[in-house]
């Protein structure tokens, strides 16, 4: 699979936890939610059946997100969305950046 750059964001109905991290190959965070639990989010890109995925580990929950999707489970979101081509150049950062 070509390396793809993807801009992550991780959400709580509550409160935003990630906005707008690069990363190509795989992406950790671990979250506090509002209820004092902890999710681990595992992302990690991929060809499964011959298609590109990233695949979404949600503390040991494990599901299958395209690269331009959104996934819910419970409270916790995940937006995912491929870096355009004209842009991969350009060093990855965390969190987006405002001038």
């Amino acid at each position: 699979m070509e390396k793809t750059q993807f801009v992550v964001f991780i959400n709580e109905v509550t409160q935003n936890f990630v906005f707008g991290d690069s990363f190509s190959d795989s992406y950790s965070k671990t979250v506090t939610m509002s209820d004092g639990r902890t999710r681990t989010i595992k992302l990690t890109a991929m060809v499964r059946d011959g298609r590109p995925v990233v695949e979404l580990n949600d503390t040991g929950h494990i599901s299958y997100m395209g690269l331009e999707s959104t996934k819910t489970n419970g409270k916790l979101m995940v937006q995912l969305h491929a870096v355009p081509e004209d842009r991969r150049h350009e060093p990855p950062r965390q969190g987006l950046q405002t001038t």
